[in-house]
């Protein structure tokens, strides 16, 4: 498939990173010339410096031939623009980031279908979305949903005192059926391992752990964790994410707590919104942390567009007892450094937006990759096409081929959520959530094309 992106920013960035490893065409636009130069230096993809707005431009990087347009640059009016002329081309797929609420809120007064965008990424939400992943699941390392929230991909590190520690998945399945948990991975001294069901899990282990939303109470019995409502959360920034985050947690049964550096943000959102207590003040200032007993604090979230405010907040209130603290970050080079430091989670809205994207795309047939953390193991969501090779096999073969270098782990089928076994027989159109280490992405990729695809 041709592709053209616009905007070579971590967006950008990370979707040409991932989209070149399913064996994708590829043209970047970026107007910014150092920028250009270091993608050249790391991706083999046709680079055009320059506006993506302009006509002559995207005529260059083939617009004419593509079958789908990613606008990706950090500015609305350019990446509506860049969709409405591949409208005029006829690209069948145009998916816009759009950050002003102007254009997405329920009240927007735009219809964006005529002005030639067939899909929206709202990176503040998708952030809002990425930090709620934790709240719902507290301590967990590493989080993922797929299906559109239906199944959770979580990580944890094991204690002596967790129920996994000492186990196998075998025994673990066992005990707790009929509810589903399927155990992707192991991160064991910073070396991944895909498990069978005869390994046993020690202390120390980092473990992701692949269910359905059905069985997330089993699931957070299993790690030691309590599924509670009405946490105290506290929220703090100046962004329009802090608003995102304001209408989200309206909606949760959580006791929350937004304070704002900005005292007319601070008095909208007080209006707005009747369940959350809203203060203007800055909580780098530890008295103010004292005043809000952030040590009786399940999270202290901090969502300003600056990272150093973020990260100086959530340390601080870490010092101060928080018992959980997420920050957002822009930075992508030093998130072991902020979690070796005491920051539970860094989460980069650039990154969350270019995952978001892919999951967009995946509807299309291209697989949605997720990358555990630290380690070369990556769980992919991908759609069987008809006449593809591994449409109509048993399960049992295509892990016969991979050895143990990959789990089926669970298939979406007619709105049903099958957990296979040897025996099952994968059907076209089914939806399949594969666990394999780096390096087997391009094989199995081609397993879920048509025959012939690849040449």
């Amino acid at each position: 498939m041709r592709i053209v992106i616009v905007g070579g920013g971590i967006v950008g960035f990370s979707l040409a990173e991932h989209l070149l490893k399913e064996g994708h065409q590829l043209a970047l636009i970026e107007l910014n010339r150092d920028l250009c130069e270091s993608i050249a230096h790391k991706l083999d993809v046709q680079i055009l410096q320059g506006s993506g707005s302009s006509p002559e431009m995207l005529r260059h990087a083939g617009i004419d031939k593509a079958e789908m347009v990613l606008a990706v640059t950090p500015n609305d009016e350019v990446n509506m623009v860049v969709c409405a002329l591949a409208a005029q081309y006829d690209v069948p797929r145009r998916i816009a980031r759009l950050r002003s609420p102007e254009f997405i809120s329920e009240h927007a007064m735009v219809d964006l279908d005529r002005l030639g965008i067939t899909s929206v990424i709202h990176p503040e939400q998708v952030m809002a979305d990425q930090v709620m992943q934790f709240v719902e699941t507290p301590h967990a390392i590493d989080s993922a949903n797929f299906e559109e929230g239906k199944i959770l991909l979580r990580g944890y590190r094991l204690r002596d005192n967790m129920k996994l520690a000492g186990k196998t998945p075998m025994e673990v399945r066992q005990e707790i059926a009929p509810a589903v948990v399927l155990f992707a991975a192991i991160n064991r001294g910073g070396k991944g391992m895909i498990p069978t069901g005869n390994t046993r899990f020690e202390p120390g282990d980092i473990v992701y752990s692949l269910f359905p939303r059905d069985s997330l109470e089993v699931f957070l019995d299993l790690v030691g964790q309590e599924r509670k409502k009405n946490r105290k959360i506290i929220v703090t920034g100046d962004s329009y994410a802090f608003e995102q985050m304001a209408r989200v947690l309206s909606h949760a049964d959580h006791s929350s707590t937004f304070v704002s550096r900005d005292y007319a943000q601070a008095e909208t959102i007080a209006g707005r919104y009747d369940n959350i207590e809203v203060i203007h003040g800055d909580c780098t200032d530890a008295d103010l942390l004292r005043e809000l007993n952030v040590d009786t604090a399940s999270f202290l979230i901090s969502v300003s567009d600056s990272s150093d405010y973020n990260i100086l907040s959530t340390l601080l209130a870490k010092a101060e007892g928080a018992h959980e603290v997420i920050a957002t970050s822009t930075e992508t080079r030093h998130d072991r450094l902020f979690n070796s430091i005491g920051i539970d989670h860094v989460i980069n809205p650039r990154l969350t937006a270019a995952r978001a994207i892919l999951d967009i795309i995946a509807r299309g047939h291209i697989g949605a990759v997720v990358e555990l953390s630290y380690i070369d193991i990556e769980a992919a969501r991908y759609i069987v096409e008809p006449g593809s090779e591994i449409a109509g096999q048993k399960v049992k073969r295509i892990a016969k081929r991979f050895k143990a270098g990959a789990i089926i782990g669970i298939i979406v089928r007619e709105n049903r959520i099958v957990l296979p076994d040897g025996e099952t027989e994968i059907q076209a159109e089914d939806h399949i959530i594969v666990i394999t280490h780096h390096r087997h992405l391009p094989s199995f990729s081609k397993l879920f094309k048509p025959r012939g695809l690849f040449g």
